[in-house]
């Protein structure tokens, strides 16, 4: 079992009967986290006897049709039948809910709809003989864009049904920086004293996804295999899957004698993996600028905001200073170095031209450049690659243009497209000072 502690969180919570907001960014393993609430053997696990003690219903919030209060009532009550049939229901309760579905679905008058919902609701708390959790998960869409009466009218079901009926959300956001009008406050209101964050996976929690993996694999990987994953891809559920994926593509089961030659080939192909590049990149541009701020003071060891740094560790993005050994949160080598990669880049961001390869933008003199065309990115992405070096024609032609085209390439469209880029790039296109023509060599580009 993985996110013990979480889960652990969320089953008190819902002991004492209180709505629970959990949030995280993308990837970070919240919907997992939802549905492992929702299966009887973790419960089994950690309430024993008590463990049906409740009814769990996972709502998966992109299953609407539609945003509308309609479709909410409608994918959550389809939820619980689904449920209430695994769960072996008796007839006369499930063809009762059926009928109260019918009437959401397909009501005899617009106001039936939703008081069919109420309905079915009081009828499963009064007749299952279990309070209800409703996990609503992939909750940031419809939350932020249903009418406000939807989340009135759960508020006040809410406090109708009391100890027999809980709301868990799962959003990426807290529920107060998704909306705020008075509505929505009333039923944000709930999840007041209960609201976690899931974000990095501890170490423990790593390996286990790791030695998983590798079971799932039909593979036996050797300890120093793990290490190196871990070290790599840290506990991010996302990076993790990239890493193993290609771990075990280029390197997983090298003998020990290429073991060393393994890890580099396959360190190598992470820094070159799409996947990975976009999970960092989509961890990064979810992250305020104050947070990127912060993370690459944190990584170079210096001393940033404390107030910024104690909002990373609540995300669980970094180690709180009093978190035991076991419980700390993991960021990888892969993160880190991107990081870093960011952090030299906006420090040099006023002393010439810079290429940031994750996002595709081209800096010049702290100033990011109008959009390029496809010819012009290559040529700039090939000359930042030889900074402060000479590139001729030949390598122009067959990095820019392919090799194909060496005879179909004259100097005149070479230099059509430098003047080109030039223009984008120089205050002066007439005084250029980072991209410079080399007469009878070449052009090189100034960092």
């Amino acid at each position: 079992m993985i996110r013990k502690q979480e889960i652990q969180f969320l089953l008190d919570a819902v002991s004492a009967a209180e709505c629970v907001s959990i949030m995280g960014l993308s990837n970070m393993g919240k919907s997992a986290l939802a549905r492992e609430l929702c299966t009887p053997a973790v419960r089994q696990a950690l309430l024993g006897e008590r463990s049906d003690d409740w009814l769990f219903v996972y709502v998966d919030c992109n299953l609407m049709p539609e945003r509308s209060e309609q479709a909410l009532h409608e994918v959550i009550l389809r939820a619980t039948l689904e449920t209430m049939r695994h769960s072996g229901a008796q007839d006369g309760v499930m063809a009762r809910l059926d009928k109260l579905y019918e009437q959401v679905i397909q009501p005899p008058s617009p106001l039936r709809s939703p008081l069919a919902f109420n309905d079915a609701i009081n009828f499963l708390c009064d007749e299952s003989g279990r309070p209800l959790v409703l996990l609503f998960d992939e909750f940031d869409d419809p939350f932020g864009k249903l009418d406000g009466r939807t989340f009135l009218n759960l508020r006040a079901m809410k406090d109708h049904l009391a100890s027999a009926l809980t709301y868990v959300t799962v959003t990426e956001q807290p529920l107060a920086d998704i909306r705020t009008d008075r509505e929505a406050t009333e039923f944000i209101e709930l999840f007041t004293l209960r609201a976690r964050w899931v974000g990095f996976l501890n170490e423990a929690d790593a390996r286990t996804v790791v030695r998983a993996f590798a079971a799932d694999s039909h593979a036996t990987w050797q300890p120093d295999e793990i290490d190196f994953v871990v070290a790599q891809a840290g506990g991010h559920p996302g990076l993790l899957q990239g890493v193993l994926a290609t771990f075990m593509r280029v390197a997983a089961g090298a003998p020990d004698s290429a073991r060393p030659v393994a890890f580099s080939v396959a360190r190598q192909s992470f820094d070159n993996d799409a996947m990975i590049r976009h999970e960092c990149q989509k961890l990064w541009t979810q992250l305020s600028d104050a947070e990127q701020a912060e993370l690459m003071a944190y990584v170079n060891g210096e001393r940033g905001s404390d107030a910024v740094l104690a909002q990373l560790q609540s995300k669980r993005l970094l180690a709180s200073d009093d978190e035991e050994a076991a419980a700390r949160p993991v960021a990888g080598e892969l993160w880190t170095t991107f990081i870093r990669r960011h952090a030299l880049a906006r420090q040099g961001l006023e002393r010439g031209v810079r290429v940031d390869v994750d996002s595709g933008e081209v800096y010049a003199g702290g100033r990011r450049l109008e959009q390029l065309t496809e010819l012009e990115y290559k040529l700039v992405l090939l000359m930042y690659g030889r900074l402060n070096k000479i590139v001729d024609k030949y390598a122009i032609v067959t990095q820019v243009w392919g090799e194909n085209y060496l005879d179909d390439v004259d100097d005149a469209r070479i230099e059509k497209l430098v003047s080109r880029l030039r223009a984008k790039l120089e205050p002066d296109a007439v005084e250029p000072k980072y991209l410079l023509t080399v007469r009878g060599r070449g052009y090189k580009l100034v960092g």
